[in-house]
C-alpha cells in the first residue's frame, strides 16, 4: 500500500499526477482545452486578434459591421471570459481531486513507514531483553502524533467545507466546475445568436447587448465561486502541511530513539565483544599453533626439540603472545586478499552455506609473504627478544641460517623454492584452522549485496552502463523524436536507482551512468533499434557469465527503465484528445528490449550505438 514497496522490493508506486483525474472524453477535452489556452502562445494569439480587430473595424472592411466602441467584439469577449471561467473552475476541481489523491498517498506512505519503525522498535526490543537480561536499555514512549495519526483521516478538501454558506460554495463548485456546465454556457450563447438571426427573438439583437449583460453577470458570479474555491484549496493545502509537519516530526523522534537505543546497545555489545574477542584470539592463537605442530611431524621434526614445538601448555610466553598477535592480525591479512573472517552456523548444513574457500596462487603468494614477513618471529614482533624460530611458520628461518644471516634478514624474495612451498602450504590450512574454532573464510562481495563494479572488467562495465541508456532510449523513440520528459525520466530514475535499489550491483551500475544516449540531431528510431538491442544483448551475457545471480535483477531494471519512459508522458490522439501514456510503437520497442534480455532468442548485429562512448 505504500511508497516504501520500491524499497523492498514491491512495485514501485508512481506519484499521483493531474493527468490521473483526465478519465474520458470530457477530462481529456478540458485537459486540451486548458493546455491549449493556458499558455503563452494563446496570449499572443488573443492579443493579435483584438489589435487586428480594432484595426480592421477602425480602418477597414470591419467599419461597417462593428464600428468604435466595437460593441460586437465586446460581446465576443465576454463569451469567451464566460468560458474560460468555467474552464478555470474545472482546472480548480481537477487541482482539488488531485491535492485530495496526493494527501492519501501521503497517509499511506507514513502509515507504512510507521508500521516499519514499529517493525524496527519491536527488533530493537528483542535485542534489548538479549543484551539487558530482558531489561529495556531506553525508557522513552512513541510519538503522540502515530496514534492519531491512525484515527485521522487524510485532510480532504471537503473537510473544509462548512456551514450553510461553505455547502452552497460546494455545490456551486462541483456543479460549474464541470464539463457539463461548460458544453451549457458554449451551446446557450451559440443558440441565442442564432434565434436572433433567424428572428426567433428581437428583444436582444445583433450586437447582443443584453447577452453581454448576462455574460458579465455571470462572470462575477463565477469569479466569486472561484475565489471561494481557491480559499478552500488554500485550507485544505495548510492542513495538509501541518500533517506533513507533524507526520516527518514523528519520523525523526522515532529515529533518534532507534539510534539512542542502538548507543545503549552499543556499550553492552563492545563489552561483549572485548571479553569475546579475548577468548576467540586465545582459541585461534592455540589452533595456529597446533596447526604449526602437525606439520613439524609431518616433516619429521620431533616434538619438543625446541621452544616452538613445545605444547600450548608449556610454551614460553612470549611465544603464546606472538602467536595471539598473528591470531589478531589474521582478518587484516585475509583483507589483502579480498577475504575476511566471520562466525560459521552450527545448525546450518555445509551445503546451505557458501562454499568453502581455497586459495588461488596469487593468493596463497600473498598471504604466504605477508607471514613471512609479520608472523611470529619476524622483525619487530618481539621488541627485546631474540628472534623466535616456529617450525612450520618460517621455514626460510633455516635458509637465513644457512648463510649466516639473522632470520629477520631474510627476505622473502631470496628464500628457496622449498621453503616458500612450505610457507604456502601452511597458509593454505587455514580454512581448516579456522573451520575448528567456528569460523569461516569469505570472498569479499560473496554475502546477500551480490557483485558489484569491481567483480567486471572495465570494458564490460562500460557496455553495461550503455545497455541502460539504450533501453530507454529506445523506447522513447518510437514515436520519432525522444522527448524531453521522457529524458528526463530516465536521468531521474537512473539517480534515484543510484541511491535506494535494494540491489548493489544495480546501484552501482546505476550510480556510475554517464547519461550519455548516444543520439545525434538526426538520429531516428531505425537508426537506433539494431546498435541499441545488440548493446542489451551483449549486456545480459556479460551479467550471465560475471554474476549470474544478478541476471533477473539486470533484466527486471532494464524493463523498468523502458517502463518508465514510455509512461512519462501521454502521446497521440487529437490536441490531447485520446492520448494515452503507451502508444502501440513504444509497446513495440518495450517487446524489443524485453526480447534482447533473452539469452535464447535472435542475435542481434553487434555494433556500437551511435555516438554512445564508453565511460
Amino acid at each position: 500500500m505504500s511508497a516504501v514497496g520500491a524499497g523492498s522490493g514491491g512495485p514501485r508506486q508512481q506519484p499521483v499526477a493531474m493527468a490521473d483525474g483526465q478519465v474520458g472524453f470530457n477530462g481529456a477535452f478540458a485537459a486540451a482545452l486548458t493546455r491549449v489556452v493556458g499558455s503563452m502562445p494563446a496570449l499572443y494569439v488573443t492579443l493579435a486578434i483584438v489589435g487586428g480587430w480594432m484595426a480592421l473595424a477602425t480602418w477597414g472592411p470591419l467599419h461597417t459591421l462593428d464600428p468604435y466602441p466595437f460593441a460586437f467584439l465586446l460581446f465576443l469577449d465576454n463569451v469567451v471570459q464566460l468560458v474560460l471561467c468555467l474552464v478555470i473552475l474545472v482546472g480548480q476541481r481537477v487541482l482539488g481531486m488531485a491535492a485530495d489523491r496526493r494527501a492519501v498517498q501521503t497517509y499511506e506512505s507514513a502509515e507504512a513507514i510507521f508500521d516499519r519503525v514499529a517493525d524496527l522498535q519491536a527488533h530493537l526490543d528483542r535485542h534489548d531483553r538479549a543484551l539487558g537480561r530482558g531489561v529495556s536499555l531506553l525508557e522513552t514512549g512513541r510519538h503522540p502524533w502515530i496514534e492519531r495519526h491512525r484515527v485521522q483521516h487524510p485532510p480532504q478538501a471537503i473537510d473544509q467545507v462548512t456551514g450553510i454558506n461553505g455547502r452552497i460554495a460546494a455545490w456551486l463548485t462541483g456543479r460549474l466546475g464541470s464539463m457539463a456546465a461548460f458544453y451549457i454556457a458554449a451551446g446557450t450563447q451559440v443558440v441565442w445568436i442564432g434565434m436572433a438571426e433567424f428572428g426567433l427573438q428581437d428583444f436582444d439583437p445583433y450586437p447582443f447587448a443584453f447577452m453581454s449583460f448576462l455574460s458579465t453577470l455571470a462572470q462575477l458570479i463565477f469569479m466569486i465561486v472561484i475565489m471561494v474555491g481557491q480559499d478552500v484549496i488554500g485550507r485544505a493545502g495548510d492542513r495538509r502541511a501541518e500533517q506533513t509537519l507533524l507526520d516527518a516530526e514523528a519520523v525523526l523522534h522515532e529515529c533518534r530513539r532507534m539510534k539512542a537505543r542502538l548507543e545503549a546497545q552499543d556499550r553492552v555489545i563492545d563489552s561483549l565483544a572485548d571479553y569475546t574477542s579475548a577468548q576467540v584470539t586465545k582459541h585461534l592463537a592455540r589452533a595456529l599453533h597446533q596447526s604449526r605442530l602437525e606439520a613439524a611431524v609431518e616433516d619429521g621434526r620431533e616434538l619438543g626439540s625446541r621452544p616452538g614445538l613445545l605444547p600450548w601448555e608449556e610454551l614460553p610466553e612470549e611465544l603464546r603472545e606472538a602467536n595471539r598477535r598473528q591470531a589478531r592480525r589474521l582478518g587484516d591479512r585475509l583483507a589483502a586478499v579480498g577475504c575476511l573472517m566471520v562466525p560459521s552456523s552450527e545448525h546450518a548444513p555445509a551445503a546451505d552455506g557458501p562454499p568453502p574457500v581455497d586459495f588461488t596462487e596469487e593468493e596463497a603468494e600473498v598471504l604466504a609473504r605477508l607471514e613471512h614477513e609479520h608472523g611470529p618471529g619476524a622483525p619487530g614482533q618481539l621488541p627485546g627478544q631474540p628472534p623466535v624460530e616456529l617450525p612450520g611458520q618460517f621455514p626460510g628461518q633455516r635458509d637465513g641460517r644457512r648463510a649466516g644471516r639473522d632470520v629477520e634478514h631474510v627476505p622473502w624474495a631470496e628464500l628457496s623454492a622449498a621453503a616458500r612451498a612450505r610457507t604456502v602450504a601452511s597458509v593454505r590450512r587455514l580454512p581448516a584452522v579456522l573451520a575448528d574454532v567456528g569460523f569461516q573464510v569469505l570472498r569479499t562481495g560473496q554475502g546477500a549485496d551480490g557483485a558489484g563494479e569491481s567483480d567486471f572488467t572495465p570494458e564490460d562495465w562500460a557496455t553495461l552502463g550503455q545497455s541502460l541508456m539504450a533501453s530507454g532510449v529506445l523506447v522513447a523513440l518510437a514515436e520519432g523524436v525522444a522527448d524531453a520528459e521522457e529524458i528526463i525520466a530516465l536521468v531521474k530514475l537512473l539517480r534515484e536507482a543510484g541511491v535506494t535499489h535494494p540491489r548493489r550491483f544495480v546501484r552501482e551500475l546505476a550510480a556510475s551512468s554517464t547519461f550519455d544516449t548516444g543520439l545525434g540531431p538526426a538520429t531516428r528510431y531505425a537508426d537506433y533499434e539494431r546498435p541499441a538491442l545488440a548493446a542489451i544483448r551483449a549486456a545480459t551475457e556479460i551479467v550471465a557469465r560475471v554474476a549470474p545471480e544478478e541476471l533477473d535483477g539486470f533484466r527486471e531494471f532494464l524493463l523498468e527503465i523502458a517502463t518508465v519512459v514510455a509512461d512519462a508522458n501521454n502521446e497521440g490522439g487529437f490536441l490531447g484528445i485520446g492520448a494515452r501514456p503507451r502508444v502501440p510503437n513504444e509497446v513495440r520497442a518495450m517487446e524489443a528490449v524485453r526480447a534482447a534480455t533473452e539469452l535464447d532468442g535472435p542475435e542481434p548485429l553487434v555494433s556500437p550505438v551511435p555516438g554512445m562512448r564508453r565511460s
